[in-house]
């Protein structure tokens, strides 16, 4: 019913409450004027044929002078006890009354309607003045020859009239009362009803009209942990966890559940007493409870706005997006100081081509929608060129996606750096690069230069000084005859400087070959004892004779290694000399050798002052000699540990020293079984020193 529709909620309830008691007056009365005054009447047919039978039967069996004649005693006790009897009537059978008793208003017969005719009897209505009657006509028997006569007894519907008026009246006066009473319930109640209903639908229209905040002063009432959180939830401190568990859940469960409770301030909560299980009320709360969320979740878009404007304003590089028509719709102050451009320019209808030289901005979009760059709709490091207000072409890197919604392209957003300071630096870069690959062509060519010199000048002292030094020698051992103390001395300085001059010139000429990538390793079996270690023990016997040194040799006669015995000889001759130079004076070294399986070690131990640990690092490296060694009246290079350490990695092992400071020096070398399988190079055996 459309009309029904257009009425208002409380006007709709009303109409049906008062249709509804309006539908049960109905039903009240006609189940009264078709079911229980029907049964009454039913009721006083019944009493008529009884009434009748009972007198009938009587007065067909009694034995009196006139049987046909009731006494009157006995008829006013049954009206006594019957008070709708009308008459009682016996006449012949020609109809002529015979007796009377009753009312008199009822012998007149206006409109007899036979309802039944029986075997025991006939009954009739018969309306008159005086009102219905319900007759009973039964035959009674003649005696003694006399004729048939006929019996009527007639109960009056009065009082079924006079209470079908009374019931009328009672439900006139109560229906009245029920509508007055309904009507005014009904209004409240839909008062009641609607009231949060017009509550609700008067803060969505403020909501819908963008009113927040008049809509947020209609919420009288906010759960009681949500009041002094407020400033925090409106900063963002608390959103997904703020549920009040009273408009959430069971309010009767909340009420009496304890556990129920998140939060402590629910126990004294004042919806905890006015929500109830009134849903509506639920609904208006939870509604209400929902603008103060809405109004933290638009302060919280409103800080996200401001954070990211602000990034885009604090960000030097510049930052563009444009829809798919080509125009501008986001545009940076990095871009407006880059492109020079202003803001007002770029976003009234700047198409983003103008930004680009030539085709540059076709050829950014397909490659943008290749795989080439970090996937289809992602350029990621795309170095191309951008156009200046002025003119002025622009070298940048650009970095831009696609964006999409719903599955349809709407725009492109991209960020692009400034690559000019860059390629200015670049630029240098190269120009310092070029001077510095001149340079080291330059160094080069003197490195060469003096790595001849240096070979040359070794290769021509070597000669002469070792013809020196056999001389000189030839002389300590007095094979041209005896010298004099004085010239023995003289002539045993002169030996001992020779001989540290030839240990130079070695040293030369190894770096010399080192430098030159001429250090070649020829690996092959060699007795460790009798090729490499008592040959150099011979040839430094005299020094170490002069030390006073014990030496004491570990390496069993047989064993052998795979190595290069000439470059191993110098190893040894490095690291004894060094010992018997910088040892204790009168002290012991100790060479030692033994197989580890896989690799050997070899260790020259000697007792002494030792090193210091910050001193362990320095040791190996070129023309590096310690504060120690430069005190000693015993001169060096600074090469030997270095020529030692390039030895040893050519062999593909490793060396290393371990020392007490004030008792001991201990170096040790490995090497594996496929010695000489290493590095070669000149230039590994210096990455590796």
């Amino acid at each position: 019913m459309p009309w029904l529709e257009r009425l208002s909620f409380q006007t709709k309830i009303t109409f049906i409450t008062l249709v509804m008691i309006l539908l049960v007056v109905v039903v009240a009365w006609g189940g009264i004027h078709f079911s229980i005054l029907p049964a009454m009447e039913q009721k006083i047919q019944d009493d008529a044929r009884h009434l009748a039978g009972s007198l009938a039967t009587t007065l067909n069996s009694s034995g009196v002078a006139d049987p046909r004649r009731p006494s009157v005693p006995t008829l006013e006790l049954i009206q006594r006890l019957m008070p709708n009897l009308a008459y009682v009537e016996i006449a012949d059978s020609g109809g002529t009354q015979v007796h009377w008793f009753g009312d008199q208003r009822f012998q007149t017969r206006r409109q007899l309607r036979v309802l039944a005719d029986q075997q025991d009897g006939m009954l009739a209505l018969n309306r008159v003045e005086g009102g219905t009657v319900y007759e009973v006509s039964v035959p009674l028997a003649g005696r003694a020859g006399g004729p048939d006569q006929l019996l009527r007894v007639g109960l009056t519907t009065d009082y079924i009239t006079h209470l079908r008026w009374q019931l009328f009246y009672v439900l006139s006066v109560v229906t009245l009362f029920v509508l007055v009473s309904g009507f005014v319930c009904t209004r409240w109640f839909s008062v009641l009803i609607t009231r949060p209903v017009d509550q609700l639908l008067h803060l969505t229209q403020l909501l819908a009209e963008g009113k927040l905040e008049e809509s947020l002063k209609e919420c009288d009432q906010f759960p009681a942990f949500q009041s002094h959180k407020l400033d925090s939830f409106f900063s963002g401190a608390r959103t997904g966890d703020c549920n009040c568990p009273l408009l959430s859940g069971d309010p009767a469960e909340a009420r009496g559940t304890e556990e129920f409770f998140p939060y402590l301030e629910c126990r004294t909560c004042n919806i905890r007493q006015c929500t109830g299980k009134d849903e509506l009320m639920r609904l208006l709360l939870a509604f209400r409870f929902m603008a103060v969320k809405i109004r933290c979740y638009r302060e919280q878009l409103h800080q996200r706005y401001q954070f990211e404007e602000r990034l885009l304003e604090a960000c030097p590089d510049g930052i563009i997006a444009n829809n798919r028509k080509g125009c501008i719709i986001l545009y940076n102050s990095g871009a407006e100081q880059l492109l020079g451009y202003s803001r007002a320019e770029a976003l009234t209808g700047l198409p983003v081509q103008r930004l680009y030289p030539g085709d540059e901005a076709r050829e950014i979009k397909r490659a943008l929608l290749s795989e080439d760059y970090g996937g289809r709709g992602i350029l990621v490091d795309y170095n191309t060129r951008a156009m200046a207000r002025e003119g002025k072409v622009i070298p940048i890197r650009l970095s831009a996606t696609i964006l999409y919604d719903q599955g349809d392209e709407f725009a492109i957003a991209g960020y692009f750096h400034d690559l000019t300071e860059l390629e200015e630096h670049m630029s240098a870069l190269s120009q310092a690069n070029a001077r510095l690959n001149a340079a080291n062509r330059e160094l080069g060519r003197l490195n060469r230069y003096y790595l001849d010199m240096l070979s040359f000048v070794t290769h021509e002292l070597k000669s002469p000084i070792a013809n020196g030094y056999m001389s000189a020698n030839a002389l300590r051992q007095e094979i041209f005859g005896s010298l004099a103390p004085e010239q023995a001395v003289m002539v045993e300085a002169t030996c001992r400087n020779l001989d540290q001059s030839m240990e130079m010139i070695r040293h030369y000429l190894d770096l010399s070959r080192i430098e030159k990538d001429e250090f070649l390793v020829k690996p092959q079996p060699t007795r460790l004892l009798g090729e490499v270690i008592e040959p150099v023990l011979t040839a430094l016997s005299s020094t170490i004779a002069d030390r006073g040194a014990r030496i004491e040799v570990e390496v069993a006669s047989d064993f052998e290694w795979l190595l290069d015995p000439e470059l191993f000889r110098g190893v040894i001759t490095n690291l004894v000399s060094n010992a018997v130079k910088y040892g204790e004076r009168n002290g012991i070294i100790r060479i030692s050798a033994r197989s580890l399986g896989e690799s050997c070690r070899l260790e020259v131990w000697n007792s002494g002052a030792g090193l210091a640990a910050a001193d362990l690092g320095q040791l190996f490296k070129k023309f590096q000699r310690l504060p120690s060694s430069r005190k000693s009246t015993m001169r060096g290079t600074g090469l030997g540990l270095f020529i030692t350490k390039t030895v040893v990695e050519r062999h593909g092992g490793r060396i290393w020293v371990e020392s007490e400071e004030g008792a001991w020096v201990n170096f040790l070398m490995e090497l594996p079984k496929d010695a000489g399988t290493g590095a070669t190079s000149a230039d590994q055996g210096r990455d590796g020193a």
